[in-house]
C-alpha cells in the first residue's frame, strides 16, 4: 500500500511539472531573438479584395500607382461590373492581376491573393478604402526595417485595440448594427516623427504582414470560417498567432478614405446578424491562442518596446491613460493555463 502511494506521488508530481513546464513555454513568446533580414529594395504588393465595389476600383488603382510593387486583386464573386472595372483600371501597372474566387469570403480570398504574387511584404487591402495616403508603402517597409531587431512582423494602418482601448489616427467606423460604440483614441507613440506603438493586435486595413512570417503562419487561418462566411477577427487570430511564435505587432496610421461605397458587409439585417455570430464564434478561437484577447506578456513585451524606442506622444495621454487603467482589470483575470 506504501509504495502504491509512493508511485501516486510521484505521477501527481510530474503531472504537476508537466503542467508548470507547459505554463511556462507557452508564456515564453520571445524567447527567439533573431534580428528578421532586412527589407531594405523590398518588394510590397497590395492584395485588394473586390466585392460588388466597381466604383471605387479605378480610384484604388491610381492611388496604388508607385505606391507598391504588385497589386493582386481578388475579384470574389461580384454580381456588378467589378471584375471589368478591375482589368481595366490596373492595365497601366507593371505588375498586376486580376484573379476571381466564388465569393468564399476574406480568409480564402486573401490566401489566395497572397499566393499570386512574390513579395517580401504583403498588405491586405479592402475595396471600400482608398489607399490616397501618398508614401504609406514607404512607411510600411521603413517600420519593418527599424524594427528588425524587435521581431516586427505584422503592422496595422488602420487601428489596434489594447485591453478594450482603441488605438489609431481616426476614428474607426464601426457599423451600428455591429454594436461597437468605441471611441478611438490618438496613436499614444512616435517614432521618427510617426504616430507608431507596439501592440498584441493589428486590425485590417491596410494589415501588411512580412512574407517570412506570413510563410510560418500559414496565412490565415481556414479552420475560423467555411467558405462564403466572414472571417471578422481573422486579423486579430493572426496577430496573436504571430505573437506565440516570437514576432511583434504594431499599428501606425494610414489616413486612407475609409468606407467609400458603403459597408457591403453590413447591407442586410441578415448579413449583420451573421457577422455578429462569426465575430463570437471565432472570438472564442482568438482567446484560444494564447488562452485570452490580451495574454500578458505579449502586453508587457509591446509595453516596455513602447517606452524603450519610442517617443511619448502628448496627444497620445487618454489613450495611455485609459489602456493602463482597463488591463489593470484583465491583469486580475490572467490567462488560462494552456
Amino acid at each position: 500500500m506504501r509504495a502504491l502511494r509512493a508511485l501516486a506521488l510521484l505521477a501527481a508530481t510530474a503531472a504537476a511539472r508537466k503542467r508548470a513546464d507547459k505554463r511556462s513555454d507557452t508564456k515564453r513568446f520571445y524567447r527567439n531573438a533573431t534580428a528578421l533580414k532586412p527589407l531594405t529594395g523590398g518588394r510590397l504588393a497590395a492584395i485588394v479584395l473586390s466585392h460588388n465595389h466597381e466604383a471605387t476600383a479605378a480610384r484604388i488603382a491610381e492611388a496604388l500607382e508607385g505606391e507598391v510593387d504588385a497589386v493582386v486583386v481578388v475579384e470574389d464573386g461580384s454580381t456588378d461590373g467589378s471584375y471589368a472595372a478591375w482589368r481595366d483600371a490596373l492595365r497601366s501597372h507593371d505588375d498586376a492581376k486580376v484573379i476571381q474566387t466564388p465569393d468564399v469570403h476574406e480568409i480564402r480570398a486573401y490566401n489566395r491573393g497572397a499566393a499570386a504574387t512574390e513579395a517580401d511584404v504583403y498588405c491586405f487591402l479592402q475595396d471600400d478604402d482608398v489607399p490616397s495616403d501618398r508614401g504609406w508603402g514607404r512607411r510600411v517597409m521603413g517600420l519593418f526595417d527599424a524594427f528588425r531587431e524587435q521581431r516586427l512582423a505584422v503592422l496595422s494602418g488602420l487601428a489596434s485595440e489594447v485591453c478594450q482601448s482603441e488605438w489609431g489616427e481616426v476614428q474607426v467606423q464601426h457599423p451600428p448594427a455591429m454594436k461597437n460604440p468605441r471611441i478611438t483614441r490618438k496613436i499614444p507613440f512616435m517614432y521618427d516623427g510617426l504616430p507608431f506603438a507596439f501592440a498584441t493586435e493589428a486590425w485590417l486595413a491596410p494589415l501588411c504582414v512580412r512574407a517570412d512570417a506570413w510563410a510560418a503562419l500559414h496565412g490565415f487561418d481556414e479552420t475560423l470560417a467555411r467558405p462564403g462566411e466572414p472571417g471578422i477577427g481573422l486579423d486579430i487570430h493572426l496577430s496573436l498567432r504571430a505573437g506565440v511564435l516570437g514576432y511583434t505587432v504594431g499599428v501606425f496610421g494610414a489616413l486612407f478614405e475609409r468606407g467609400v461605397g458603403g459597408h457591403g458587409t453590413v447591407s442586410s439585417q441578415a448579413k449583420a446578424q451573421l457577422r455578429l455570430r462569426k465575430r463570437a464564434e471565432i472570438g472564442a478561437k482568438i482567446r484560444r491562442v494564447a488562452g485570452c484577447r490580451w495574454p500578458p506578456e505579449m502586453l508587457n513585451h509591446a509595453a516596455a518596446l513602447n517606452e524603450a524606442l519610442l517617443q511619448r506622444r502628448p496627444a497620445g495621454d487618454a489613450a495611455r491613460r485609459e489602456a493602463a487603467e482597463k488591463c489593470a482589470r484583465f491583469a486580475r483575470r490572467p490567462c488560462r493555463a494552456l
